[in-house]
């Protein structure tokens, strides 16, 4: 008897515990939502004054290579996901370079993601077909090397024994010069970044590797980004008539009981996941509806990265697919055309 009593005591003990770390931190939430809200009033934010002498020596051309720099990189930070990162990264080096691609360690090989500058002509794979390409990592390439020794390589194609199979895999021309990079991911060689110089273009080495940097450290900040995002965004959406108004919601209960409810019911769970992909994705969703392109095609990785987010928490798919068309496609199914519909 007396062991239960001291079990219950301690219990009490850490419930109490328990409770003060969640409110502390729903404070320190709501104080992080409050701060971003104050950044939207600093209008003087960029008001400041340049010495007339120095504006005179030091002012930027419109389209000068910072100018166009900046903007790359601006893109790359602000990504809303992991496909518009990628893509927005590989616009950046392709710019500076004549190709572009990308690969991802996958075990014993190199994957192509995608490629910037690839013409398909005369020979030529073109950027789509870069998906198809893997470089296994038994063979002796650049990309081997580049990997295991973590350090960039700008020189001739031909550094290494094997390097004859990526450009063959190219589609045969051979490059006057390259430059590859390790891609790290949370401190680790996770992908390879390609460039070369096809014809008189200059490879920007220096800002090639601006643009790695700020890539590597958008896409790790990503999660933490969509985090906050979400709750900002999806703060409205959720308190629907479909949930009880918060005036009439008893005092104690806070943002932990919405949460339980969404984690608790599919329906909720599924509508609050397909609407951020549509907040975070308005204006090229809004587009493609209006033009009746393919959505699934150009949000795939989005969706189905999503969907995986979904079955985490539940099996049955018939709510995650409904959303996506009333959601996301606004009833119109035949924009998700090419999604294999499981229950619909």
């Amino acid at each position: 008897m007396a062991n239960e009593k001291l079990k219950k005591l301690i219990d009490e003990i850490l419930d109490e515990r328990r409770d003060r770390v969640f409110e502390t931190m729903d404070v320190i939430t709501n104080n992080i939502i409050i701060q971003l809200e104050k950044l939207k009033e600093l209008e003087d934010f960029h008001t400041y004054t340049i010495p007339a002498d120095f504006a005179l020596e030091e002012k930027r051309k419109e389209g000068s290579p910072i100018d166009i720099l900046y903007n790359y990189i601006k893109n790359i930070s602000l990504s809303a996901n992991q496909l518009d990162l990628i893509n927005n990264l590989l616009d950046g080096i392709n710019h500076f370079s004549s190709r572009a691609a990308l690969f991802l360690l996958r075990e014993d090989k190199l994957v192509g993601w995608k490629g910037k500058g690839f013409s398909g002509e005369t020979g030529s794979i073109n950027d789509e077909e870069v998906k198809k390409i893997f470089i296994s990592l038994s063979a002796n390439t650049i990309f081997k090397y580049v990997l295991e020794k973590q350090v960039p390589y700008a020189g001739v194609p031909h550094y290494q024994p094997d390097d004859h199979l990526i450009y063959s895999r190219f589609g045969g021309e051979i490059p006057k010069k390259i430059y590859v990079l390790p891609f790290f991911v949370k401190g680790k060689p996770q992908a390879i970044v390609y460039s070369d110089n096809m014809g008189n273009k200059i490879i920007g080495e220096k800002e090639i590797e601006m643009i790695s940097l700020v890539g590597e450290m958008s896409l790790d900040l990503l999660p933490l980004r969509q985090k906050i995002l979400a709750k900002v965004k999806t703060q409205e959406y959720v308190e629907t008539p479909e949930t009880p108004p918060a005036r009439t919601r008893a005092p104690e209960q806070d943002e932990r009981t919405v949460t339980t409810i969404k984690e608790n019911d599919p329906e909720r769970l599924a509508r609050v996941i397909v609407n951020d992909i549509y907040l975070y994705n308005k204006p090229k969703v809004e587009e493609i509806i209006r033009t009746g392109q393919n959505l699934f095609e150009a949000l795939q990785n989005t969706i189905m990265q999503s969907r995986e987010l979904y079955l985490n928490k539940f099996t049955d798919l018939g709510p995650f697919e409904r959303q996506l068309i009333i959601t996301l496609a606004r009833g119109k199914k035949e924009l998700l055309r090419g999604y294999h519909f499981e229950t619909l």
